[in-house]
């Protein structure tokens, strides 16, 4: 079954400024210049030059060459100031080329154009299982972008940038998923490598619940960061944003897989990592579905089922959704001792269906944990729900295309 969308939009989120690192080459000045722009901290030759501390005529040599390499527009004057002459307002230029998001979840597969402007240009859900493995995957995704950039008139040279999310551990640096417990067959899978030869363009490839961490920080204050984005669903997964705005993934990319910490209590239950007592294996959507099918008789109840039965408020789907939110809430509450994050976000099917999971953390989470870490703390939904893979990735996407490598890259090609 496929789901395709038109043109639409996505909440605009903001893209993180670069550090002002010792500006030595030409690529690195451009690529500060042009994420500046990107971001609206500064958008004039004047505010360039000021923001950098670089001459302005290094600033003017430096946009002469991303306006050569069709990256910016001047297109726009400033409010005129008191006095001297009005300073021309500076902009990516949206048809630069596009962002192509693949977002691979365990029942399907998602894929998104949107152009450098965060303006989405299509999208398109297919359900399929992923236990097909890899191959036959990323064969769909493939044909299923060519189809999308088909019936938009553009062809794989308009897409700048590639971003892939997966739904397990994934080495960032090497674009690979490692031993991802959900994901029978993909371990080592070169994925990035894959998008690169079929789209010959930079790509990126993360965990999913990053991803949507990502997206749900980007569109919200900077005050809510640190943030902590927790997802219930075939699994459990963690994202977090620092306080600076960006991904905290640990030495190897494994941070905040949190599925996999033990759940209190001595359970023998034998998770899909093959542990056991694992917090996902008692309080991730699939596990509640399987304790329903125990309690009701009922073999053939899907998630769809206890999403639909909670919607209800039926007693059995209700009392089971409870117990895991106490489950989750312990770990969460260790998990704000250890982050003090000024938010946590809580995202998944579940979310859309029933509050009684978000109420079931929130009770235990404020009840366990200090209060120092509890005083101006947020415990919430998401505020985007299921777009916030997408708007993450298309951060990712555009942070990339103007990055220093992909920039030079850019002026060899051209």
């Amino acid at each position: 079954m496929s789901d395709a969308t038109g043109v639409g939009s996505i909440p605009t989120a903001r893209l993180r400024p670069p550090e002002l690192a010792p500006l030595t080459d030409r690529s690195t000045v451009m690529s500060v210049l042009a994420r500046l722009i990107a971001s609206g901290a500064a958008t004039t030759r004047p505010a360039l030059a000021e923001t950098t501390g670089l001459a302005r005529s290094t600033v003017e040599a430096s946009l002469v060459m991303l306006q050569r390499l069709g990256l910016v527009l001047g297109d726009s004057l400033a409010p005129k100031p008191a006095r001297g002459r009005p300073a021309q307002v500076l902009r990516i230029d949206p048809s630069a080329g596009c962002v192509l998001v693949i977002d691979i979840t365990p029942h399907h597969v998602r894929v998104a154009l949107t152009r450098l402007d965060q303006q989405v240009l299509a999208t398109e859900r297919v359900e399929f299982d992923l236990r097909a493995g890899p191959v036959p995957t990323m064969a769909l995704a493939v044909q299923r972008a060519d189809l999308a950039l088909a019936g938009l008139g553009r062809t794989r040279a308009d897409v700048a940038a590639t971003v892939v999310s997966l739904p397990g551990p994934v080495d960032t640096r090497r674009g690979v998923p490692v031993r991802p417990p959900i994901m029978p067959g993909w371990d080592e899978f070169p994925v990035a490598e894959r998008m690169t030869q079929e789209f010959a363009c930079p790509c990126v490839v993360d965990n999913d619940v990053n991803i949507m961490a990502l997206g749900e920080a980007r569109v919200l204050p900077p005050d809510q960061c640190p943030m902590l984005v927790v997802k219930v669903g075939t699994g459990i997964g963690g994202g977090l944003v620092t306080a600076a705005g960006t991904l905290h993934r640990g030495a190897d990319g494994a941070a905040c897989d949190i599925g996999h910490i033990r759940a209190p209590g001595n359970s023998d239950t034998i998770c899909s990592c093959g542990n056991t007592g694992c917090i996902e294996a008692m309080a991730s959507v699939e596990a509640i579905t399987r304790k329903l099918r125990e309690v009701t008789g009922q073999a053939d109840l899907t998630r769809e089922d206890l999403a639909a039965w909670a919607r209800r408020g039926e007693p059995h789907a209700i009392r089971l959704i409870r117990d895991a939110a106490a489950l989750l809430g312990e770990t969460v509450a260790s998990l704000i001792h250890m982050y003090n994050p000024a938010r946590v976000v809580l995202a998944g099917p579940l979310t859309a269906a029933t509050d009684d999971l978000l109420a079931g953390v929130r009770s235990v989470a404020y009840q366990r944990a200090l209060p120092l870490a509890t005083r101006n703390l947020t415990l919430a939904h998401s505020v985007l729900g299921d777009q916030a893979g997408i708007v993450g990735a298309v951060v990712l996407g555009i942070e990339r295309v103007l990055s220093p490598e992909a920039l030079a890259s850019r002026a060899n090609v051209r």
